[in-house]
């Protein structure tokens, strides 16, 4: 039997509790690619490759995704992403599932054994550098995404699109240090505590003040908790220097969940044609002697490992969900052509003041519409406008009719050529609010733009005699700036 095969051969019918909990054993302690023999208790025997660390699929939670998901548009499956979290559902009225019961017992539990991992984490750091230097980066967007879904691909569109210029943080790489290799190859786990410890470490090495990309964490319930936690620990550090020199480094955390997802087919398909276009370019490169050989995955070879890697992908999705309902949550389509996805990935990444800035200064600001929304009914509201005046108020509307008749239209007449004319007027209609409103009203509708201003110039006139007080005659001039679509005339090139 090759050593990259994943076999998995276990009784559904009988002792399948003892089973499931064997089979997670096996996942999380055994060595890839070294094949793993454990007893099962009917005498099947359990054989297991090591792929990836894995951890049990959590109770299902209620999916939330942003509003601007736009996968609609695209041929895609991605609408089965809450499918990955339901399963657990299913699993429930299965024979030698743990109950509710149980399995809100083991929350209770991970919950305690993350706030003593995470705690002992950051103290091991704050030892090291110091409480005042814990300054995380504001903005930390957390990368997961289905094999083969192109995080690496895309992570520069989601670097460019939030401003970021911090190097990604790849788990994975942070993962082959000496020490944790050390490890790996003593058949230990790499422990919560240390992972979290490592991407503390490297998340203080960031430039804080531009943000920075995570790619590969969370991946565990325990895992989860931890984020939450240091969310929580990075504004109780804001809370407490906020009233010292140093609160500049300490700002409010913004957190992002970003997914990238593709069904498990097209997952399959992409890793095996990724695998051979690596083979054929090694190949390539040994036959000219020229360009560098690339690392060919294990994973990329052997269809069963790729779809056990895709099914740890779906039990960290539904890990996953629990943050959705405390923080943004993105799930992309990352099923369509690169440019499609990168659209998706820019629209869903935009500046949103509600997320960015402080609570106080947000607040301050919101009741202000917004540029992209104040227009979105101003054509309904002019019409109303025009129907009203012209319905009910008759006189005005004749008067505005016949102002712009008599004197602007004359003026845009005269600058039609350069898309731009000033009326200047020191008619007295012109002081009556209704009146300003129905010509700015016609205008418009009629595809001008307008802009009014109303200045007042004084002129002496005479000199009291008694006091030498200067009396000053005012006269209101009102200017209108009239745009409308400038016409180019293409000036006549001789030729000889």
């Amino acid at each position: 039997m090759p050593t990259s095969s994943l076999i998995l051969t276990t009784s559904r019918h009988a002792s399948n509790r003892v089973g499931s909990r064997l089979t997670q054993a096996v996942l999380k302690t055994a060595l890839w690619p070294r094949t793993l023999r454990v007893p099962h208790t009917n005498g099947t025997a359990l054989c297991a490759t090591r792929a990836f660390f894995s951890s049990p699929s959590a109770t299902s939670l209620r999916q939330y995704t942003t509003s601007s998901l736009a996968v609609k548009n695209e041929k895609s499956n991605v609408n089965q992403a809450p499918a990955l979290a339901a399963t657990a559902v299913q699993e429930d009225s299965m024979p030698g599932v743990p109950s509710q019961k149980e399995q809100h017992e083991k929350r209770i539990s991970e919950i305690k054994d993350a706030k003593l991992i995470f705690n002992q984490a950051f103290k091991n750091v704050q030892d090291i550098h110091g409480r005042e230097n814990m300054r995380f980066p504001k903005e930390i967007i957390w990368l997961m995404g289905a094999p083969g879904s192109g995080k690496g691909t895309h992570t520069p569109a989601i670097l460019h699109s939030r401003g970021i210029t911090n190097p990604p943080i790849s788990m994975s790489s942070l993962l082959s240090t000496p020490e944790c290799k050390e490890l790996i190859n003593k058949g230990l786990m790499i422990s919560d505590g240390k992972v979290v410890e490592n991407l503390m470490h490297a998340l203080l090495d960031c430039e804080p003040e531009v943000g920075v990309l995570v790619d590969g964490f969370p991946r565990s319930e325990v895992q989860v908790e931890c984020l939450k936690l240091f969310h929580e620990r990075m504004h109780e550090l804001r809370k407490e220097f906020k009233h010292t020199p140093l609160k500049d480094f300490f700002p409010r955390p913004t957190f992002r969940i970003c997914v990238l997802y593709v069904d498990e087919e097209i997952s399959v398909s992409r890793q095996v044609m990724r695998g051979r276009m690596i083979k054929e370019h090694n190949a390539q490169v040994l036959r000219s002697g020229k360009g560098e050989i690339k690392e060919e995955r294990v994973t990329d070879n052997d269809e069963m490992l790729i779809r056990a890697r895709y099914q740890i992908f779906k039990d960290h999705y539904s890990c996953l969900l629990k943050l959705s309902k405390i923080f943004p949550f993105h799930l992309i389509n990352a099923v369509g052509s690169i440019d499609s996805v990168m659209r998706i990935i820019l629209k869903e990444f935009e500046y949103q003041s509600s997320l960015e800035l402080e609570h106080d200064t947000y607040e301050a600001i919101s009741h202000i519409p917004l540029a992209t929304k104040i227009g979105i009914h101003a054509r309904q509201d002019l019409i109303r406008r025009l129907e009203h005046y012209c319905e009910t108020e008759s006189e005005i509307f004749g008067k505005a009719v016949r102002f712009i008749d008599q004197e602007v239209s004359p003026m845009i007449a005269r600058h039609a050529i350069s898309g731009q004319a000033l009326v200047r007027s020191d008619n007295t209609i012109l002081s009556d609010v209704k009146i300003v409103e129905v010509i700015i009203s016609i205008l418009s509708e009629r595809g001008y733009a307008v802009t009014m201003d109303e200045r007042v110039h004084e002129t002496p006139k005479r000199v009291d005699p008694e006091t030498w007080e200067i009396i000053l005659e005012r006269t209101h001039v009102y200017a209108l700036n009239v745009r409308f679509p400038q016409h180019h005339i293409q000036p006549l090139e001789q030729k000889f």
